[in-house]
């Protein structure tokens, strides 16, 4: 009986030590957690004061350009898209040659419009790219504009949005 009590004993007191390295670990850890969370809450308001005292700034150089190139682009787009203009004339031409199609723009600057012709009810085979560009850039010298100034693809509706 005594070798009995003694092993119960023994786990008793494992059980103790445990319990007790376990509350410490426990105490431990949230003490950690506790202080990182503060270091990261201290940390955020500071950054956030950082920012806000800092005022935002733009050389009067490049605010200037800026505006100049947005009056450029704003005066293309009154000329390519007013009341029977530019892009209407082509999308006539299209729809005279049966082309369903979408446009695609962008207009970087009058040297750099590009243009892309999605054809929704034919393939985008290389006769119809040609036929679509040839009536493109037959409008684009009607109504005197630098051809160079346009890049145009034509795809179909499995074509990716790609320029």
């Amino acid at each position: 009986m005594s070798l009995t009590l003694s092993y119960s004993h023994i786990l008793n007191q494992k059980k103790e030590v445990y319990k007790l390295k376990k509350g410490k670990i426990t105490l431990i850890g949230t003490i950690v957690i506790l202080f990182v969370a503060a270091l990261l809450f201290i940390n955020n308001s500071l950054l956030k004061r950082d920012i806000s005292e800092v005022p935002p700034s733009v050389s009067p150089e490049i605010q200037k350009e800026n505006e100049k190139r947005l009056k450029e682009v704003e005066e293309i787009q009154a000329l390519l898209f007013q009341e029977n203009g530019f892009f209407e004339q082509v999308k006539n031409k299209l729809e005279e040659k049966d082309y369903a199609h979408r446009m695609m723009l962008m207009i970087y600057s009058k040297d750099d419009i590009r243009v892309k012709y999605v054809l929704d009810n034919k393939g985008a085979t290389e006769s119809a790219q040609e036929e679509v560009k040839s009536l493109f850039y037959s409008v684009v010298k009607k109504n005197n504009l630098n051809p160079n100034s346009f890049s145009i693809k034509v795809g179909d509706n499995d074509d990716g949005p790609d320029w």
